[in-house]
């Protein structure tokens, strides 16, 4: 085991967290009282939460009004794929949805749960959108980093009578949220340098929530006590995204890129579509992705083959395949995601030991 500090390139999975949000949830536990109480002490824990909120708001670029916290990026897109689908049979529109296999498992489930009680499911193509009643999409892929017009696929689905529901959890403070136009989208705090377990759904048409009458919170679109704390992080770590500066993070991914290509056998999925910048997918042909990802971690180095709610899976990535690659080369690939605390000397530290690993890895 390596005993030099640790390289960490697997941001899409969680960023680190922030110094400020820290500082912020430690300030944040002098404060005691449930939100929800009308004395002092609730509501000096309310007042965390609302400015939280409206700090939420700015990274959005939506009014405050429409964020619901939740309780991470998975319950965001349950909340808002199935609030939209209510609102859709309510309005007695098509139950179809239009969904693609490169989204996130946890835009995928609740796409399935529609299925299973009866809605159709129909490839997400712009120009076949007739008949749809609910596009999901997400704005960023989580595993190659490619991007999709948000903005198009907006219009495509107001001129179709349908409604959008967005998953911008890799997108956000990558892009300005603001020129996602949606009527429902979702972040989580994790992938920003906030805590684990806190997210934010914000949905501009909310009549289908709750699913069941179980508490006032968040004006009764999602019952249950609030993560005050969680809550307090996410807000601190939203105020120090800095969109402008991904294009820093994105200059250090090209850097990182064209030095893998150097070595043979090494192709990076997704290259030739337009792409967040930052997220590096790198096929190691004849290697296990899985067996360089352990020797990459015996070395101090953190990355990983793919999304890490499935990373106990020993199936190929479903994006992968989705975009062609075969069994083989899906399984031979590796995801190193970058941050913001990247550098350019972490990045010339791995490429110094990947070479013999990924030619280990092949014998």
């Amino acid at each position: 085991m390596s005993t030099n500090p640790r390289i960490y390139l697997d941001f899409n999975a969680t960023a680190p967290l922030l110094v400020a949000a820290r500082d912020a949830m430690v300030r944040a536990m002098g404060v005691g009282g449930n939100p929800s109480s009308i004395h002092a002490d609730g509501r000096g824990a309310r007042d965390l939460i609302e400015k939280a909120r409206d700090k939420i708001a700015v990274l959005a670029g939506r009014p405050r009004e429409q964020v619901v916290f939740t309780s991470g990026g998975t319950e965001g897109n349950l909340l808002g794929v199935m609030g939209l689908a209510a609102l859709v049979e309510r309005r007695g529109g098509p139950r179809v949805v239009a969904g693609a296999r490169v989204d996130h498992p946890s835009l995928r489930g609740p796409v399935a749960a529609l299925v299973a009680r009866g809605w159709e499911l129909r490839p997400r193509r712009i120009d076949s959108l007739a008949g749809v009643g609910l596009v999901t999409a997400s704005a960023v892929n989580h595993e190659v980093g490619t991007c999709i017009d948000i903005a198009a696929w907006s219009a495509a689905a107001k001129k179709a009578g349908a409604l959008l529901h967005v998953d911008a959890v890799q997108a956000a403070g990558k892009l300005a949220l603001k020129s996602l136009p949606a009527d429902a989208l979702v972040i989580s705090a994790h992938k920003i340098g906030g805590p684990q377990g806190v997210g934010a759904l914000v949905i501009s048409a909310d009549d289908g929530l709750p699913f069941v009458e179980a508490g006032h919170q968040e004006r009764e679109r999602r019952p249950g006590t609030e993560n005050t704390l969680g809550i307090v992080g996410f807000g601190a770590a939203a105020a120090t995204v800095d969109v402008e500066a991904w294009a820093d993070v994105a200059a250090l991914g090209e850097y990182f890129e064209a030095s893998l290509i150097e070595l043979p056998g090494v192709t990076i999925n997704g290259a030739t579509a337009g792409r967040i910048g930052g997220t590096v997918n790198a096929q190691f042909d004849g290697a296990s992705g899985e067996a360089v990802v352990i020797a990459l971690d015996l070395a101090g180095i953190a990355a990983s083959t793919g999304a890490a709610c499935t990373s106990g899976s020993t199936q190929p990535s479903p994006v992968l395949l989705a975009l062609g690659l075969t069994r083989e080369a899906a399984l031979s690939s590796v995801r190193f995601s970058l941050g913001r605390t990247t550098t350019a000397q972490e990045i010339d530290s791995v490429m110094a030991v990947l070479p013999q690993i990924v030619s280990r890895a092949r014998r």
